[in-house]
């Protein structure tokens, strides 16, 4: 599945949701009430923004990434083939 920063008219299943619920889940903790509508246009633009580029920077800089992957082969003659990633993982806090 390719990443799919969003657009305001393009909402749902982007990583510019995922931050709007990210905020919404940390206004919540701090101020004990939920993110009001108010200004819902603007912080979602600001929001898109901040996606697109976050994926436009990983996509420009797609040698930053670097993948490990552990494999033990027996009895194998053809070591080729393709794979899909399932999980990433972070060291520390991820905030």
């Amino acid at each position: 599945m390719a990443m799919k920063a969003g657009t305001v008219g393009q909402f749902p299943g982007s990583l510019a949701e995922a931050i709007e619920d990210a905020l919404k889940a940390e206004h919540l903790a701090l101020k004990g009430e939920p993110l009001p509508d108010q200004g819902l246009d603007d912080r979602r633009m600001l929001l898109v923004a901040i996606a697109q580029g976050v994926v436009r920077y990983f996509k420009d800089n797609v040698n930053a990434f670097e993948i490990s992957v552990e494999t033990t082969l027996t009895n194998t003659v053809d070591a080729t083939g393709t794979a899909t990633v399932d999980d990433i993982t972070t060291e520390g806090t991820l905030y």
